[in-house]
């Protein structure tokens, strides 16, 4: 039997309350952390402490230095974006929050730790004092086949994920032709296909009582690329856009794909060395899709799909300026992913999910940062930015590796990713995240 402790969720406050449950009722203990006041709206059987509570003037024994190396959000975002440096004062408030944690984790005999995503400040300190006690920790996240799967990883997410880079393994797996066409992007288990839409206005309305509660200092403040007007520009923004009409385009005959990301999201942050903006982005490929128009004597468009969570802090008005007169070209704000793919030449990204999305349609796809699928004869890599024109060239000359890539979709979704659903409860979700995780534990 083994003490798990649970950190800050997403914004479904009962996912990891679901996950401790089914723990409990096989027998293990189970504990819990919460950190903002909208947390205490979600009752559960699980031994809870509110952490603001227990926080006092001392302090856990780590450098301002230190600190600072850590990979946490709020203080990239700041570095980064705001281009402001982390206050003395704010540093001091990780310390304090980690001597509680630090208290909790001796107190309650704690063995393994969970977090979800693992770059904000909590999950990050946490991280730090869970390693100096060689604890184990055990990372969540959105699936890679959303909405119906969720990763859980003891390595990390994304480029740091468990997942083999050796092509060889995947030429080795035996592929089930049914199961795959069937359920790649489709729930195995009918429970998960019942599922009610997320309410965007109870997200909301949590989140704000947690931004009172660190205006009213009943809780720390969380966030830093997120305040009230930032917020309430992206309900507004959310619900325009489910009403909004598909953008109605002309399909060129050959065409990049090039799916924009969030710009300030920890992928960009954390696994993309060489490209921080979409607007680099942008223009590297459009510079190597010219180049190798000239070389092939060809006429191949670059499409934009801009990502939908980011349009209420990007409206990329200059950008579409600046390439107002170049028709080599396209932006689109809302249309079926999907579709775009299936009519690509090829597939450009950082490190997008729609890679994984673009491989089931055996598309070229080239990452230009650091991913889970940057595997030989699945994707082409390119680490040198000015030589992309050469790598985009070289993946058009070359036939796809259709095998491989099956291959590796069908040990991505049923063998490394666990089927539930993020964003709202249920019983399957739980119970399969729970037999992975003893399975493994």
């Amino acid at each position: 039997m083994a003490n798990y402790l649970f950190l800050r969720g997403n914004r479904n406050k009962r996912f990891f309350i679901d996950i401790a449950s089914e723990l409990i009722q096989r027998g293990h203990h189970c504990f819990q952390m919460k950190f903002e006041l909208g947390e205490l709206l979600f009752k559960s059987g699980i031994k809870t402490l509110y952490a603001p509570s227990a926080v006092s003037k001392k302090q856990y024994p780590i450098s301002d230095d230190e600190l600072l190396t850590l990979p946490i959000y709020n203080i990239t975002f700041k570095r980064t974006i705001l281009k402001k440096r982390t206050s003395k004062s704010e540093l001091e408030m990780y310390k304090r929050y980690m001597y509680v944690i630090d208290q909790y984790i001796k107190n309650n005999h704690i063995d393994v730790i969970c977090l979800f995503n693992g770059y904000h400040w909590i999950d990050q300190v946490t991280k730090y004092i869970a390693t100096k006690y060689g604890l184990q920790i055990r990372y969540f996240e959105d699936g890679l086949f959303r909405p119906y799967t969720i990763t859980y990883d003891s390595n990390g997410i994304n480029a740091k994920a468990s997942v083999p880079k050796d092509p060889d393994f995947y030429d080795r797996i035996e592929v089930n032709e049914e199961r795959y066409r069937k359920y790649l992007f489709h729930p195995e288990n009918a429970e998960l296909t019942h599922r009610t839409k997320e309410s965007l206005i109870k997200v909301a309305l949590i989140k704000l009582v947690s931004m009172l509660g660190a205006v009213f200092r009943l809780n720390p403040r969380l966030y830093d690329h997120i305040n009230f007007w930032e917020a309430s520009k992206y309900f507004v923004t959310k619900k325009l856009f489910s009403r909004r009409e598909e953008d109605i385009i002309d399909w060129p005959a050959e065409y990049v794909f090039v799916p924009f990301q969030v710009a300030r999201d920890s992928q960009i942050f954390y696994n993309s060395p060489n490209v921080k903006t979409m607007e680099m982005l942008l223009k590297v490929t459009v510079q190597a899709v010219k180049s190798v128009n000239e070389k092939e004597n060809r006429n191949i468009k670059v499409i934009i799909k801009e990502h939908p969570e980011d349009m209420s802090r990007n409206s990329y008005h200059d950008l579409k300026q600046a390439y107002k007169q170049d028709e080599t070209v396209l932006f689109v704000k809302k249309f079926n992913v999907h579709k775009l793919i299936k009519h690509a030449t090829a597939v450009i990204t950082i490190n997008s999910t729609v890679g994984i999305e673009a491989l089931a349609h055996h598309k070229r796809v080239i990452t230009l940062g650091n991913s889970l699928y940057n595997i030989e004869g699945i994707t082409s890599k390119c680490d040198q930015l000015d030589q992309l024109d050469e790598v985009l060239l070289q993946s058009l000359q070359k036939p796809v590796n259709t095998s491989r890539i099956d291959k590796f979709l069908y040990y991505l979704r049923f063998k490394y990713q666990v089927e539930g659903t993020i964003n709202f409860p249920n019983k399957a979700t739980a119970k399969n995240v729970v037999d992975r995780m003893l399975l493994e534990d």
